[in-house]
């Protein structure tokens, strides 16, 4: 998958409106595409996540999360892995998280209905999936989250928009 956008993390005030919609347990693999500094995922091993799984294109990105888990003694429940998320199975995920534009949800469309067990929650951050129905939304400030869960109704707006004209990916 193309690089989409750069690196925006979600600000810390912000993390819990992932949460708030997809609660964790221990039960739970926690994977969040595009993971940057791997905030989210620390956040979800401290909610609660039995495991958590980033996936990153930047280098520096995983090495420096990595190092962080290991710090934090937490190496054994995440794992930061530098790799394209089309190039990698996501079967074993019951939560996703992703703060992506909306070509890179429209790109990853077909895998999630492909790999994503019955159930699954996926929370985006700002940008929702064209063409599905969230099963519940929240807000923070100017910061909006969907829930959807696998797999989700269609929202009957399919054609809406021309995600290769967004600008918000550029």
């Amino acid at each position: 998958m193309p690089l989409f956008v750069e690196f925006i993390p979600t600000p810390p005030e912000y993390i819990d409106g992932f949460f708030e919609l997809a609660p964790v347990s221990s039960s739970d693999v926690v994977y969040d595409l595009g993971s940057g500094d791997g905030r989210l995922l620390f956040a979800a091993i401290d909610e609660g996540a039995g495991r958590a799984v980033g996936v990153e294109l930047n280098p520096e990105h995983v090495r420096t999360a990595t190092e962080v888990a290991r710090i934090k003694g937490l190496q054994d429940r995440i794992t930061f892995m530098q790799a394209d998320v089309i190039d990698l199975s996501l079967a074993n995920a019951s939560v996703v998280l992703c703060y992506l534009c909306s070509a890179a949800s429209a790109a990853l469309k077909p895998k999630f209905k492909s790999e994503l067990k019955h159930g699954t929650r996926v929370v985006m951050e700002n940008f929702p999936i064209l063409g599905w129905k969230p099963a519940q939304t929240t807000q923070r400030m100017w910061q909006h989250f969907y829930l959807y869960i696998m797999p989700p109704e269609s929202s009957g707006e399919e054609n809406i928009g021309n995600i290769e004209e967004d600008s918000t990916c550029q």
